[in-house]
C-alpha cells in the first residue's frame, strides 16, 4: 500500500478540491503555451517568459503543498480560490510588463480565464474586489513601465485599456457573483428536496432510502476504520388489529407515538427510520452487541408502559426486536436478513423480546 498519493484517497472534499486544482494548472499551462507563442512571434521578452515560467512553477508548488497537507483547511475558503486568482492575475501582468504596447491586447482576455474559477465558488463582493486588485495590479503595471521601460508604453491607447479591462472585470464579477448566488440557491433547494424525498411522510422519521443511506455510510465507515455498528428491526406486534379494532387514523396516532418514543434518548450516531408499514429499523454507530441490547431494550420497555388515551386507554401496544451486528466482508443485504431472522425468532417465542442474531 502506497504511503503517498497525490491525491488524498481518505478524504473526499480535498480530493475534490485538488482535482480542481489540477485544472486549474492546466488552464495556466495553457496560458503559457499562449505567452510562448507571443515571444515567439517577437512580442514577448525571453526574460518575461522565464520570469513567469519561474512563477508559475513556484505557485504550482505552494498551493499543492497547501492542498495536500491539509493548511488551506485553516483559510475561510479552503479551495484557495482567491488566492490562485490573483496568484494567475499577477503572473499575467509580468507577462504584459515584457510585451510589447502593439501585442498587450492579447494578454488581456487570459484575466478573464483566471476569474472564471471563482464563478461558482466566490459572492459578488468577493468577486468585486477581486475586480479592483487586478485593475490597480495593471495600473502598477503601467506606472512601472513608464518608469523603466517607456518605449513599450503607448499613452494614447493604454488608458483606454486600463479602463475597458477594469469595466469589463467589474461587469464580469456582477454577472459571476449571481451566478455563484443562484448556485447556492440550487445547492440549497437540492438538500431540501432530498431531505424530503428521505423522510417519512407521517411519522417525520427517515424513509426506507434514508436508512439504506446510512446503512452504506456505516458500512464504508467499518470497512475503513473497523469501527463496529449493530442494526436492530422493531417490528409492533399484532398492529393489523390495531387497525382493524380502531381505524386507521388510530394506527397512524400508535405509528407516530411509538416513532417519538423510540428515538428517546438516542445519540446523533444514531439513525432510527420507518422501514415500511408498523416496521422499523435503528442503526446504531460505533456499538456492540452488548450496548445494542441496552438500548434496544429501551424502546421495548417504554412502548409497553405507553397509554394511548387518544386511541384507547386500555389500548397495551408491544414491540418485537431483532438484532445483528455488522460483520467484516458481508453486504448490507446480509446484515439486515441477520436482523430480520432474529425478529422472526422473537415473534415466535410470544413477541414483546429482543432477540439477537446467533
Amino acid at each position: 500500500m502506497p504511503l503517498f498519493s497525490i491525491i488524498p484517497r481518505d478524504n473526499a472534499p480535498q480530493a475534490h478540491r485538488i482535482k480542481r486544482y489540477f485544472l486549474a494548472v492546466g488552464t495556466s499551462l495553457l496560458v503559457f503555451y499562449f505567452m510562448a507563442v507571443v515571444h515567439l512571434h517577437g512580442y514577448l521578452d525571453l526574460i518575461g517568459l522565464q520570469w513567469c515560467a519561474a512563477a508559475m512553477l513556484l505557485l504550482f508548488v505552494l498551493f499543492y503543498v497547501l492542498l495536500r497537507s491539509g493548511l488551506n483547511l485553516r483559510f475561510d475558503d479552503p479551495s484557495l480560490t482567491s488566492a490562485q486568482i490573483i496568484s494567475a492575475s499577477f503572473v499575467t501582468m509580468i507577462a504584459a510588463y515584457y510585451t510589447k504596447s502593439d501585442a498587450r491586447d492579447v494578454l488581456l482576455p487570459v484575466i478573464l480565464m483566471c476569474f472564471y474559477f471563482g464563478i461558482y465558488r466566490l459572492d459578488t463582493s468577493r468577486m468585486t474586489t477581486l475586480a479592483l486588485l487586478c485593475s490597480a495590479g495593471y495600473g502598477v503595471m503601467l506606472w512601472a513601465l513608464y518608469l523603466f521601460r517607456r518605449s513599450d508604453l503607448d499613452m494614447h491607447i493604454e488608458p483606454l485599456r486600463w479602463w475597458i479591462l477594469t469595466v469589463v472585470l467589474l461587469w464580469f464579477a456582477l454577472v459571476s457573483g449571481h451566478i455563484s448566488r443562484l448556485r447556492k440557491e440550487l445547492a440549497n433547494s437540492k438538500s431540501i428536496m432530498e431531505s424530503l424525498l428521505e423522510r417519512d411522510e407521517l411519522t417525520g422519521v427517515g424513509n426506507r432510502r434514508y436508512l439504506t443511506h446510512m446503512l452504506a455510510q456505516e458500512k464504508n465507515r467499518f470497512d475503513r476504520t473497523g469501527v463496529p455498528f449493530c442494526v436492530a428491526i422493531l417490528d409492533l406486534d399484532l398492529f393489523k388489529k390495531v387497525n382493524d379494532t380502531y381505524g386507521h387514523p388510530a394506527g397512524d396516532k400508535v405509528l407516530k407515538t411509538f416513532s417519538l418514543i423510540a428515538q428517546d434518548g438516542l445519540r446523533r450516531v444514531d439513525y432510527f427510520g420507518r422501514y415500511g408499514g408498523e416496521e422499523f429499523m435503528l442503526i446504531m454507530s460505533d456499538t456492540t452487541m452488548k450496548g445494542a441490547l441496552i438500548k434496544a431494550e429501551r424502546p421495548r420497555s417504554n412502548i409497553e408502559n405507553t397509554h394511548h388515551a387518544e386511541v384507547d386507554p386500555a389500548l397495551i401496544q408491544t414491540v418485537s426486536i431483532g438484532l445483528a451486528e455488522y460483520r467484516r466482508n458481508e453486504t448490507i443485504e446480509d446484515v439486515q436478513k441477520r436482523a430480520d431472522n432474529a425478529l422472526y425468532r422473537a415473534k415466535t417465542k410470544g413477541r414483546n423480546r429482543v432477540e439477537i442474531d446467533k
